[in-house]
């Protein structure tokens, strides 16, 4: 986990040419792809959706076609796209394994946690920008009707879906929207309005998302970095700071290709 995450960290930041990348991508190509799937201490049982959506997502945006098409070819084969009890796409293939019904806060449950989903899915729409022949239709189309059926960000009730843990300063959990750099396997605001962008969930479904975005703007047309993770081994450019203008947030913002103005 943390060579998945220190690579992640590097793709980003735009660090694509630093050695370092190339040698953790060729350390996870050879050991944590367990029969196609991404496995998190080598062994089939611990393969997981969200991490291996973030490793198929590395090495497509690294343009190691062949080394990712096993994990894309998994979320194809084995990802149902299920929330909140709403079955939107059910893989005809075997479930691959019962264990993931109850562990990871239920990837792959009647609650499949957009955790795994994002990730997911991301890949898939990243593997179809760069070409790659991977059978994404009917996993894209459920995610765009998964994200408009909850404006992006909400829960049934009208609160925004808690991701992060509730703890006593944050007790609804939703502090995970923050913009935060490195991430973990939590995403953040600016990661889950991607794929809904990668979708084409239109501006109207994801308004309360882009404004919420917008809101953070700061009088220089930047960005703050507001979160963290608590992530070993990743790069870390710039600290937490409400005032500051953070040049990561910011590129990442800026490459959702939204008119903030």
């Amino acid at each position: 986990m943390p060579t998945i995450f220190a690579a992640r960290s590097l793709q980003e930041a735009g660090l694509d040419d630093e050695p370092c990348l190339s040698r953790a991508l060729d350390f996870l190509s050879l050991n944590a792809v367990v029969d196609g799937g991404g496995s998190i201490d080598g062994t089939r049982d611990s393969v997981v959706p969200c991490y291996t959506g973030m490793m198929a997502r590395l090495l497509v945006r690294a343009g190691r076609a062949d080394a990712a098409m096993p994990l894309l070819q998994w979320i194809v084969h084995h990802q149902p796209v299920v929330y909140g009890g709403v079955v939107y796409h059910e893989p005809a293939g075997p479930l691959w394994g019962e264990y993931l019904r109850t562990r990871y806060g239920g990837c792959m449950a009647a609650t499949t946690c957009l955790l795994g989903l994002v990730p997911a899915v991301s890949a898939l729409a990243a593997a179809r920008r760069a070409g790659l022949p991977v059978a994404a239709d009917a996993h894209l189309t459920a995610m765009r009707r998964l994200l408009i059926d909850r404006r992006v960000m909400f829960s049934r009730s009208g609160a925004i879906v808690p991701l992060a843990g509730r703890t006593r300063t944050d007790p609804e959990g939703s502090r995970w929207v923050f913009p935060a750099f490195p991430l973990d396997y939590v995403i953040d605001l600016v990661e889950l309005v991607q794929p809904a962008i990668d979708v084409d969930v239109p501006a109207n479904a994801m308004a309360e998302a882009v404004d919420l975005i917008r809101s953070w703007r700061l009088t220089d047309g930047g960005w703050p970095m507001l979160g963290t993770r608590r992530v070993s081994l990743a790069y870390r450019p710039e600290p937490v700071n409400r005032r500051q203008r953070s040049d990561t947030i910011t590129r990442r913002v800026t490459e959702l290709g939204l008119e903030w103005a």
